[in-house]
């Protein structure tokens, strides 16, 4: 993608479904494989490690909502900057200033990467907790890290939720054309 003349063209293209889903059951199947192997030299699950990534969900989830409210303010909002001449630009998606811009951008950037990370660790989830979920009648250790492994499971599919939110949050709105433009090809 160049045009010659000034290089390559970076691009971001939002994350497929399809890239979430097989980075979700290549994560379940390298678990299910791990953990039928070596399940008694693995280290018990902590119910905290899933706390922290709910915490980044919600994060996350913030990040998405102040980004989608700063570029897609109400009519509200629109109606109270034109009448008081405060609050956000009378144009959605109007980005104030090249450091506005490249905060969205990276934004962007953390959303495709946690969203990825979050579905590979969902798919890691899981698998551990189908393969604990069926072990449970035969080990209490598997019965014990159970609800470890679901909360884990939900609190990644919390995040990958949460980071295609925050993505297509980031997504600039058309702007309508100001009739003293001239079109563009």
């Amino acid at each position: 993608m160049s045009d010659g003349k000034h290089g390559p063209t970076p691009s971001l293209r939002p994350t497929a479904p399809s890239t979430l889903a097989v980075a979700a059951l290549v994560g379940a199947a390298l678990t299910l494989l791990l953990v039928a192997r070596y399940y008694q030299q693995a280290p018990d699950l902590a119910w905290y490690n899933s706390v922290v990534v709910l915490a980044l969900a919600v994060l996350l989830a913030w990040m998405a909502w102040t980004t989608r409210k700063a570029l897609r303010p109400s009519k509200k909002r629109l109606q109270a900057a034109a009448v008081d001449g405060t609050g956000p630009s009378p144009a959605p998606g109007r980005l104030e200033g090249p450091e506005h811009a490249l905060q969205i951008a990276r934004y962007a950037v953390l959303a495709k990467a946690a969203s990825i990370a979050g579905a590979v660790f969902f798919g890691a989830y899981l698998g551990f907790t189908i393969w604990l979920a069926v072990q449970a009648g035969r080990l209490t250790a598997a019965a014990d890290d159970l609800p470890a492994a679901v909360l884990g499971t939900v609190a990644c599919a919390a995040l990958t939720a949460a980071a295609v939110w925050l993505e297509h949050s980031c997504r600039i709105p058309p702007q309508d054309r100001d009739d003293d433009r001239p079109d563009r090809p």
